[in-house]
């Protein structure tokens, strides 16, 4: 935790990266296990990769729209968190067996909101977290576009006993503005501190933690 800020950092495929990530205060680190993602990691490298991880930081798996299996095998690997994207159209049955799978304070439920469009009320029960990222209409977060910080806001304060994650084009240069025009207490960062697609850069991540704290 940075001041009273908490940081997760996402799309990490290295040990170095998340060592990195832990230095510069990560509360949380992300791995990304969609295929489609450029940052996809898969299970059974992450697997390999997992002894050699920081102790401190909690890990979570980023999937989209899991199987059952999928998700079984996740948790099964050890995941402290699993966060699951999907679309607003997913059946609210689709996302329950998700919740009871993984069970409400494990699961954190990010779905893709047009921009119109706000958490249905009917999935609050299910998660005790949400993270609303930037709407991309050809994918699932790590756009690099940045979200609505007043649909956020606006999100955190009718709905104050749920955790809120800001994701979608944070960087050094706008997290400060970010924090202060969402209220966010909960911040993701991906590609805005990378120097090229699953590959973090150190300095980037040092500014970043910075002015998080700023």
């Amino acid at each position: 935790m940075i001041g009273n800020i908490q940081l997760k950092v996402c799309g990490l495929t290295s040990a170095a990266d998340a060592r990195a990530a832990a230095r510069a205060g990560a509360d949380y680190l992300g791995f990304i296990l969609w295929p489609k993602s450029p940052r996809f990691l898969a299970l059974e490298a992450w697997k390999k990769l997992a002894p050699d991880l920081p102790a401190g930081p909690k890990r979570v798996a980023v999937m989209v729209e899991p199987g059952v299996a999928e998700l079984s095998s996740a948790v099964a690997a050890g995941f402290d968190f699993v966060q699951i994207h999907f679309s607003h159209t997913v059946p609210l049955a689709v996302a329950a067996e998700w919740s009871e799978f993984t069970g409400r304070s494990r699961l954190w439920l990010a779905p893709k909101l047009p921009p119109e469009m706000d958490v249905a009320a009917a999935w609050l029960p299910l998660a005790d977290t949400f993270l609303l990222d930037t709407f991309h209409a050809g994918g699932f977060g790590g756009s690099g576009r940045t979200g609505d910080w007043a649909k956020f806001a606006r999100h955190r304060a009718a709905h104050s006993e749920k955790t809120w994650i800001l994701a979608g084009g944070l960087t050094p240069e706008n997290v400060a503005a970010a924090l202060a025009a969402s209220g966010a207490r909960f911040v993701d960062v991906n590609s805005g501190v990378e120097s090229s697609p699953g590959v973090k850069n150190a300095e980037k991540l040092s500014r970043f933690a910075k002015n998080v704290g700023a």
